[in-house]
Order: C-alpha cells, then structure tokens, then sequence
C-alpha cells in the first residue's frame, strides 16, 4: 500500500477480499520451469524468491510478482482495488521519471475539487491556487498545457441529460451514473445486475483527457502518443478509470498519469518544488482569463468557462443538470417556464435526498443524490430483480413498520433513489469534495468542519449554469461535432464506456499477488 494512503484515510471503506488474485501467465519461462519437473519455491539470504528443481538442484531467480492497473480492473479480489494497491503507474515517482526522460510533450488538466482541497490546505482563494498550479507546473516542472476540467464536464453533463432524457419513457428502472469508478467497480464486481442500468457517458476526466491529447497534438504536429497527459483528481479510483482500455476506435489512452491533491503534495516534498514560493511569480499579478487563455491549446474553446464549476452536488451536479436541461426542453415544447419548481425530499441520513421536477402540482422527473457505500447497498438490495432483496427484515424494523401503518400521524415522505429516474451516485460520503485523495485536516479540525471549509473554497469557484444558456449548450454540441470531424473521432470514441461483469476466479492455478513465497 501506498505510504500516503491507508483504510484509517478512506470514508466508508468495505475492506477488500483476503487476497489479490492474478492467474499464472503461460509464458516461455514457465514453459522452461515445467520442463524442469518438480520445482521447491525457497528465499534466500537476500529474501529474493528461488525455484529449485528437485530433479537436478538447479537455482532459478524468480521475478516479484506484480499487478497492474489492468489486472486491478479484471481481479474480483478487491471492491475499490485502487485505494488498497499501491499501482506503479500512476505515481508521482513514475511522473518524475517521465520528466527526466524528456521525451514527451507534457499537459494536465485539474478538477474542481482537488482546486478547492488545495485552496483550503494553504489558506488560499482558488483563483490564487490555479494560477500557483500553473506557475508550478508551466514554469518549474516544464509542462506546455494545463486546464481545468470543465469543458469535459459540460460536454458530460450534456450528453448524460440527453441519455437520460431519451430514455426516461422506455426503463421503470433508473439510470445509474457512471462518474465515479469506484462505486462502478463496485457494480462490476458484486453487483453485475445493475450495469444495464449504469450510464455509458464518460466522465469528465475522461473526455478531457481526449479533447486535450488531441489538440496538443495537432499544435506540436506529433501524434497523440507522443503527449503524456497528466490528471490532478480527488481520487485514486481515478487512476483505474484512467486505466479502462479504449474499445471504440483510437486506443490511445486519454490519461497518463492520475494523481490526488494529496500525492500532488508529497511530489512538491520530495522534489522541493514550491507551490506557494516565499516570493511571489509574476504570473499571480495578471488577470486571472489571460492566464487561463495562455496555458491552453491552441484552439481550446470556451476558455471564459475552462476553469467554472456548475450548479447542484459538489461532485458535478448531474442530478441537478438532468432536471434543469429537461425543463428547458420542455419550455421549448410550449410548458410556461413560471409554472416549474423543485421540490427536495430528504432521506435517510444528510448523503441521501431525491429532487422532484414539478410542473403545477404534477411531478414531471425526479432525480437522486447517493453518497457513500452503505448508502448504495442500501439502493442495489432494492434494484435486485424480482424485488428480491439480500439478508432478513429486521423484526424490530417490521414492527415498527407496522405500528406506522396504524399511527393516524401523517409520516414525512422520504426519498427512494430506488424509484426515480436518475441517481448521482459516488462512493465517498459527501460525494466528490470528501474523496480519499484529497488533502486530510489537521489535527486540531474536525473531518466534518474541514470538508465543510473545502466546500465552502469549492462553491467561491465562478459557476456557469448551461440551463441558464441554451444558446451555449447548443455552442458546446456544434463545437463537438466539429472536433469529431477534424479528428476523425466518433461519438462513441470521445463520450461512450463499457462495463463489464468481473467473476470470480476458478482457475486453480492462480497466484497471490505480493504474498510471500
């Protein structure tokens, strides 16, 4: 395990399966072992692993075994495999050495919330930390391009109100979001039922990730393959996301490397970089756009909403979105915009609340926010087909059940996530602003009054509703169609994902990966 990251760190954390599973690969070495007969696994005084033949007493170095991000993906042996294995991939050392190497052309885009982590870390308004990020990573480490995560993220929104939208009237059941990796890992390998349900909008990182690669390449005439693009995001569930094979089309992956505020920070210790000098850069004393504009491609658009955040959750707002565009579609069809509202109905606890689009006194659409993994076991048990449900009612709850049924006072509705058409689903409580990347408190703050300050830095972030401009989110779509054509890149290529069911592992011959031999 990572040395920045522990179990003690995470929110709501289900423990992983007792061992990581990898089958034995069939290589030409194991081909030379068997043909060795019977082999004794020994360490030596090194504690280096040894193979010795029984028939002749033949010593063979043997290679530690090791996993990958693909492995991670494909291994039923963990639920959020990446905050329990330290992936070699998608450190800040592996970024260094990339550096050093010198042989690729260097990008990165950063979220919202690992901005707002970091503003409260050093006591810094946002907009001081973007252009201190950016003076680090342009000026001091030698990147090219650095941009917020919001073109992806509109571009997300949109296309995830347009999927939901289309398929409100054809599904009872409702449609999963897909953004956060963890919970779909969750899905894939505990809960397989529900991924007919999961959206196939890709995340915001994501999408970026193609949008960046692409036009850097085009301004450096190199192919994509030659741009390493780094994301800063609050999770390490990131890096498995990052690590999802490409099926439609260019196989190039969108992200290099993934690293947490919380990494970003043990990089600027180890490397004695400073992100906060004693001196202050130049770049803090220019107008906040002119930098923005000048650390982006060439042809990046709408740089004037690069860096703004949107209405709704601090996880990107996509319940709240999907109301809000589906109401402008329906004014457009001739509904009386005055005649709309939202209506909130909380739920069990502060991580679960539903919203209801209300058009005069009829519920059009509903949407729901689950936050945290028992409150999404809670919502799977419910989604079981047949209504079938894992584990036994309580008696205590059933006869409190019943006593309800009885009792003349009114009961306050409470929201079902279970029964409405969209669900914003993450896996950390709080949602994204709470993610186990994210820079932890210090010893004398509360973990609640600290995520409320990170809050409190998120929502100082300019917001852009695209509700509130139809115009713009017609630009968005035009401007994506135009990509699309010059890059040769479909719309499956730059929005689509895939999921699929990981089983349990039978081959007998499978090894534990990091045991002892």
């Amino acid at each position: 395990m990572s040395a920045i990251l522990s179990a003690d760190d995470l929110n709501d954390f289900i423990s992983p399966g007792v061992a990581c599973i990898k089958p034995v690969q069939d290589t030409t070495a194991n081909q030379e072992a068997n043909e060795n007969g019977e082999v004794e696994i020994q360490i030596d005084s090194q504690g280096n692993p040894l193979e010795i033949s029984k028939i002749d007493g033949k010593q063979t170095n043997l290679s530690p075994a090791q996993i990958s991000l693909a492995d991670c993906l494909a291994c039923s042996g963990c639920i959020t495999s990446a905050e329990e294995v330290l992936v070699a991939q998608h450190s800040h050392h592996e970024l260094v050495k990339a550096l050093k190497s010198q042989d690729k052309i260097f990008v990165a885009s950063i979220s919202q919330q690992s901005r707002a982590s970091l503003a409260t870390a050093y006591d810094l308004p946002v907009e001081t930390i973007d252009m201190l990020l950016i003076d680090l990573l342009v000026n001091q480490m030698g990147f090219k391009y650095v941009v917020g995560t919001s073109l992806g993220r509109k571009l997300s929104l949109i296309n995830e109100a347009k999927h939901v939208i289309a398929n409100k009237a054809n599904d009872s059941n409702p449609i999963l979001s897909s953004i956060c990796p963890g919970w779909v890992l969750y899905a894939e390998k505990t809960h397989p039922y529900v991924l007919p349900m999961i959206s196939t909008v890709k995340s915001a990182q994501q999408i970026t990730g193609c949008l960046l690669k692409s036009l850097t390449a085009k301004d450096f005439a190199v192919p994509k393959s030659q741009v390493y693009h780094l994301s800063i995001m609050p999770c390490f569930d990131k890096k498995l996301e990052s690590a999802r094979p490409e099926i439609f089309g260019d196989v190039t992956p969108d992200v290099d490397c993934v690293l947490t505020a919380k990494e970003l920070i043990a990089l600027l210790e180890e490397e004695k970089y400073q992100l906060v000098p004693k001196i202050n850069p130049p770049i803090v004393n220019k107008p906040i756009d002119e930098v923005y504009t000048s650390v982006a491609p060439r042809n990046w658009p709408f740089v004037q909403y690069s860096w703004t955040s949107d209405p709704g959750s601090a996880s990107g707002g996509y319940a709240f979105n999907y109301l809000r565009l589906l109401q402008d579609d329906m004014i457009l069809k001739g509904h009386n915009e005055s005649d709309f509202s939202m209506k909130v109905i909380r739920g069990k606890n502060s991580d679960v609340y539903e919203m209801r689009l209300m058009y005069k006194e009829d519920k059009v659409a509903s949407a729901a926010i689950v936050n945290g993994f028992r409150n999404i076991q809670n919502l799977v048990r419910k989604l079981k087909p047949n209504g079938k449900t894992t584990g036994k009612v309580n008696p205590l709850v059933a006869r409190r059940r019943a006593r309800m049924k009885t009792d003349s006072t009114p009961v306050e509705e409470t929201a079902d996530p279970s029964k409405v058409d969209y669900v914003e689903i993450m896996a950390c409580p709080s949602g994204c602003i709470n993610g186990g990347g994210q820079i932890k408190p210090p010893n004398d703050v509360t973990e609640k009054d600290w995520i409320d300050e990170v809050l409190t830095k998120y929502n100082t972030v300019p917001t852009f509703d695209l509700s509130l401009h139809p115009h713009e989110v017609h630009s968005f779509i035009e401007w994506s169609n135009t990509f699309e054509q010059e890059f040769d890149v479909n719309d499956d290529r730059l929005y689509k994902t895939y999921f699929n069911e990981v089983e349990k592992p039978t081959d007998p011959t499978a090894i534990l990966v990091g045991s002892k031999w």
